[in-house]
């Protein structure tokens, strides 16, 4: 991947991150891009969690061996106070939802500006918090399916991210 792709990480929000499977899943995105940094919320667990590293360590024996390596992971007390942070920089911050009328391969990726908020697996973001974001998209599935898990959506949407990029040579 291009130095460029690891100067522009894409952030990652989550709010109440608490599967140990979806985490670990989620680190190993991260780690095999190199490519985002992470922002974790609210009762979520840690990513030095020992069900999250003894699920990460038995893919990797690299990790195994030396445990993960330092990564860009941000923790904050609430979604509240990491969308305070997110807009003070300037960050807006996309919510994702299925029942968002936008889509998300409707969004624009060549400005590093934004952030992707993922809410709770069981229900998705409150009414609350969908407020405190900018925007709100869906990832757009067939009628068989009311969602997605978050190890399923990470990967979907960080390699879209980066396909655009690069085809955008950004």
């Amino acid at each position: 991947m291009s130095k460029l792709y690891m100067k522009q990480k894409i952030r990652l929000i989550y709010d109440c991150l608490r599967a140990p499977y979806d985490f670990a899943n989620i680190l190993q995105v991260v780690l095999a891009t190199n490519a985002c940094e992470l922002h974790i919320t609210g009762q979520s667990l840690r990513h030095d969690h020992p069900k999250v590293l003894g699920k990460v360590s038995s893919w990797s024996a690299k990790i195994g061996k030396v445990g993960l390596p330092k990564m860009p992971i941000y923790y904050y007390d609430s979604l509240e106070e990491c969308a305070e942070a997110m807009h003070a920089k300037g960050v807006c911050l996309i919510g994702t939802s299925p029942q968002a009328v936008k889509s998300f391969f409707g969004l624009d990726f060549r400005k590093n500006d934004f952030a992707i908020v993922f809410g709770t697996e069981v229900g998705g973001l409150s009414r609350l918090k969908k407020g405190l974001m900018n925007e709100m998209v869906q990832i757009p599935m067939g009628d068989q399916l009311d969602f997605m898990t978050l190890s399923v959506i990470t990967p979907v949407v960080v390699y879209e991210i980066l396909r655009r990029r690069k085809i955008n040579k950004f």
